[in-house]
């Protein structure tokens, strides 16, 4: 079973995109315009990234934003980046902890 297959198995995962940290498209599920998520996900890391060395967080692991009725999370590893949406907004905490089970369990 593929990393996106399991993580879109969680019920408050609506998709999730796995892209390159240029934002290149690499494989989605549940998303029907995984080329842009993908490269939303490039730009935010690599902007975000610039933004945690200065305020001396480190390399870049996750960030996590919410609206209304919607929340991501977008998750580093290496080269690859993970940008998972979530529904409702209320439940990405409890997403994040299964995400790092399933991160653990690899």
């Amino acid at each position: 079973m593929s990393e996106l297959s399991r993580i879109t198995k969680l019920p408050e995962v609506k998709s999730a995109v796995l892209s390159d940290r240029a934002g290149g498209l690499l494989d989605a599920a549940g998303e029907a315009d995984g080329e842009s998520v993908a490269a939303v996900a490039g730009f935010l890391a690599s902007s975000l990234a610039e933004a945690g060395e200065e305020l001396g967080l480190g390399a870049l692991r996750r960030i996590a934003f919410a609206g209304r009725s919607r929340a991501c999370l977008l998750l580093a590893g290496g080269e690859r980046l993970t940008m998972v949406s979530i529904e409702p907004p209320a439940a990405a905490t409890a997403v994040e902890r299964a995400l790092d089970d399933l991160a653990q369990e690899r």
